[in-house]
Order: structure tokens, then C-alpha cells, then sequence
């Protein structure tokens, strides 16, 4: 086959055109191969050719990915796997990122967590969690968290609680508490710091006079059934009691 034309593809591409046949080649590759106008190019130089222009290519797009952030690389693994390139190609393109230093975890775990103390409410259990998903090396990882203040989990434990607050005032104190303890445990969370900061929650609600006014139409002066309903709800015998004496006689 005999090269027809180049046309100019991006920055460092072009593309190589044999009569009704075209191929996408890096520059470094056409230079490589000395690919002039007019060069006859037989087949097993081309299968060549194309080989080796894959590993330019899966680093190239390697390169690409990490130009808007830092990636691990497993991002990067998964990335080009999904792009549809055989590991051989893939693993050039790791090899020479790691070469020139643009892989860097202890960077990605500083900018990582940092993201997530900025924009999320995430723990440091989940955050953790999240960065081992990313097979990224666990004294890595904690060697940072361990830098992290105390004070900031405990902030984050306090905007979710008053977050929770606020929507589940329709609620009894314990399931309140349950749910809040499941959240924020589900939120990465340790037991230790849910429980002290739990301790001193003022939570407020009057739902329970609402459920007592429900459940007493429901079970008209079924008292039995109204205070049995009551308890599920999550409520105490001692405000199920007050709630009651304020409709009904005292049980």
C-alpha cells in the first residue's frame, strides 16, 4: 500500500490515508517509520506500526484523563479498560506515567480527603473506605487521616444532626436517635464519637400528641391497644402517659 496524504488530526496526530483506506497515527510514530508521501507500506509493517501506535495512544488518553485531576491508578486502569485497551497497552501507559512522577498517592489522598472535609458530610471511616476501593495503599491513607483535627468530624456530626433534626421532628426521641445512629454511622462514623455526641442532644417534638390523637380515634378508649400503639411508634410509657391524661383519665 502506498500513503496518499496526511491530514493534520490535533496537535500530535495525523491522519495517514492509503487510497480508500485511512489510518490515525501519532507523529512520533510517523517519524519513527519515516512515513513519507508516496512510501509503499506492506502489510506486516503496517500490523507494526499499528501496534505500537496503541501504546502511544492508551497514554495519550492516559494523559488526557489526568489533565483535570489527579487519578490513581486504578482510575486509570479502569479507564483505559473501558476504553477497549489489551493490557499490554495499558500497562505501557502506567509504566510511563509512574516514569515521569504523574502518579502520585499521597497527592491524590491529600486532595481527596480535602475534597470530601469541603463538600461532604463524610466520615473518616467512609472516606477510608473509599480511597481503599481505589487500591491505594492503606498506611497511605491513614498517615493522612491521622492529621485531620478531631474538631472537624465533630462539626460534621453536628451539622447532620441538626439536619436530622429538623426533618425528622415529626418523630419520637428514640427512633430519632435510632435513625441518627444508623446515618451516621452509614456516614463513616465511629461508634465512639456517635455515642458522645448523641448524649447531649436536645430534641424536641410534639408529635407525640398527634400520634396519641391518632390512635385514639383509631382505638376509641381501647387504652390497651392506644398505649401498645404508642410504644411501637418508639414512645416512652412515661409520655405516653402524660400525652393521655390530657384527653383521657389518668391510666
Amino acid at each position: 500500500m502506498q500513503i496518499n496524504k496526511f491530514k493534520k488530526k490535533g496537535k500530535n496526530k495525523y491522519e495517514i490515508i492509503f487510497g480508500n483506506t485511512s489510518l490515525l497515527l501519532y507523529e512520533d510514530i510517523i517519524l519513527k517509520y519515516d512515513l513519507l508521501i508516496k512510501k509503499d507500506v506492506d502489510e506486516h509493517l503496517l500490523d507494526e506500526i499499528i501496534n505500537e501506535n496503541s501504546y502511544y495512544d492508551a497514554y495519550d488518553t492516559a494523559l488526557s484523563y489526568i489533565e483535570t485531576k489527579l487519578r490513581t491508578k486504578k482510575e486509570i486502569e479502569d479507564y483505559l479498560e473501558r476504553k477497549g485497551f489489551d493490557n499490554k497497552y495499558i500497562d505501557y501507559a502506567i509504566d510511563k506515567l509512574n516514569k515521569m512522577n504523574l502518579l502520585n498517592d499521597k497527592l491524590y489522598v491529600t486532595a481527596f480527603v480535602n475534597d470530601k472535609i469541603n463538600l461532604t458530610l463524610d466520615g473518616p471511616y467512609k472516606i477510608r473506605q473509599d480511597l481503599l476501593n481505589l487500591d491505594i495503599d492503606e498506611s497511605i491513607i491513614n498517615n493522612y487521616l491521622n492529621t485531620i483535627d478531631n474538631k472537624v468530624w465533630e462539626d460534621k456530626i453536628d451539622k447532620l444532626i441538626n439536619k436530622k433534626s429538623s426533618s425528622m421532628n415529626n418523630k419520637s426521641y428514640y427512633m430519632f436517635i435510632n435513625k441518627l445512629k444508623n446515618d451516621l454511622y452509614l456516614k463513616g462514623y465511629s461508634k465512639e464519637l456517635i455515642e458522645s455526641k448523641i448524649v447531649n442532644i436536645k430534641y424536641k417534638s410534639d408529635s407525640i400528641n398527634k400520634e396519641t390523637t391518632k390512635a385514639i380515634r383509631k382505638y376509641k378508649n381501647d387504652k390497651n391497644k392506644i398505649v401498645s400503639y404508642l410504644m411501637r411508634k418508639g414512645y416512652s410509657y412515661e409520655e405516653i402517659k402524660d400525652s393521655l391524661n390530657e384527653s383521657m383519665e389518668e391510666l
